[in-house]
């Protein structure tokens, strides 16, 4: 197939996907990113636990240096993701990594105080450092989740208990200070789910106020980690996007792959052959993005991962991406690429 980035951007695109540590060791890899990428997100390079492991706050930048070089001399943007989120963060920061519904109030083993200090520390020190190298940001990943019963819809746990619900606009205006220059996104998840209109609702309504005050938010994310029986609303993703739009905001597609496999009628059986879970993911996938790409606000779009046997999902859902464990492009690939192809500029 056409190179995706190549695709893509002869139609005011992008296309990329997360890319970690194997990009730098598999050859063949390297190869299809810089074949089919435009673009790379950061994945766990720059998140908490990898940067800030010890509580003295000394930085580990390995990975995220390494990642740099090779887009740079592969001439590939990067996207840092994300400077601040409730999970992946550090043990000596908080109790556990998790900030999932099912999951009890999560505290730190270090004072409030220490924790606005290692925050603001964290942001700042992280977007400094790579300014004029890495010039898109998640700064807040996955501020809402409505089962945690706040009337905003946000989480309740982490940061929400150092700063309130405004470490959202401290965060960005953080980071706006930190590089001016730098474009900052909003990235959330769920947002394209049947019945998850209070998710899109809550989102809108945290977007409309970071504008309201004036917030130096650019952007935002639609993860878009599709699970086959969870569905997508067909008129929630239009409605969400158009607003969007109408707000002037870029939007991504940020980290696209689908969990397929499945007991229920709307995922794939387990067990299915390769061709079977392939199609079925590929038509899944592919109304989806027909409803987004249509509208001129969607600037780019990632996966999460590229090749298969990278994916987070992989034990479980082992087909989820667009090229398969072989680096040869899947279903998914050419329902990606005819979407880049018939994209609209509503």
């Amino acid at each position: 197939m056409d190179s995706l980035h190549a695709t893509a951007q002869a139609n005011g695109l992008i296309f990329g996907a997360a890319a970690g540590p194997p990009l730098l060791t598999d050859a063949s890899l390297a190869a299809l990113y810089r074949e089919h990428c435009g673009l790379i997100t950061t994945d766990i390079a720059l998140k908490w636990g990898t940067v800030r492991p010890s509580s003295d706050m000394a930085p580990v930048w390995t990975q995220a240096d390494a990642l740099l070089a090779w887009a740079e001399a592969s001439n590939i943007k990067v996207k840092g993701h994300t400077l601040i989120w409730n999970e992946y963060n550090p043990a000596w920061l908080w109790t556990n990594s998790s900030t999932a519904p099912n999951y009890g109030a999560l505290t730190s083993p270090i004072k409030v105080e220490d924790a606005k200090r290692c925050f603001d520390q964290h942001i700042t020190e992280t977007v400094e450092r790579y300014a004029g190298r890495i010039q898109i940001w998640d700064v807040v990943n996955e501020a809402i989740e409505p089962a945690h019963k706040r009337s905003d819809g946000m989480r309740a746990k982490t940061w929400m208990t150092v700063w309130g619900p405004k470490y959202v606009e401290r965060a960005f205006a953080r980071a706006h200070a930190a590089n001016p220059s730098a474009k900052l996104f909003l990235n959330e998840q769920s947002l394209e789910r049947f019945n998850y209109e209070p998710n899109r609702v809550k989102f809108l309504a945290l977007v409309d106020r970071l504008l309201d005050a004036g917030i130096p938010l650019h952007g935002v994310g639609l993860e878009s980690h599709l699970i086959m029986w969870a569905m997508v609303s067909h008129e929630g993703v239009l409605w969400l996007v158009d607003a969007l739009d109408r707000r002037g905001l870029d939007v991504h597609i940020s980290e696209l792959d689908v969990a397929h496999a499945g007991a229920s009628g709307q995922a794939v059986a387990l067990g299915s052959d390769a061709a079977t879970i392939d199609a079925a993911v590929a038509e899944f996938v592919a109304p989806m993005l027909a409803d987004v790409m249509q509208f001129k606000c969607v600037k780019a779009l990632l996966t999460w991962q590229l090749v298969d046997k990278y994916s987070w999902l992989y034990s479980q859902h082992p087909r989820p991406l667009p090229f398969d464990n072989s680096y040869q492009p899947k279903p998914l690939a050419f329902a990606i690429e005819r979407a880049l192809i018939n994209a609209g500029r509503r």
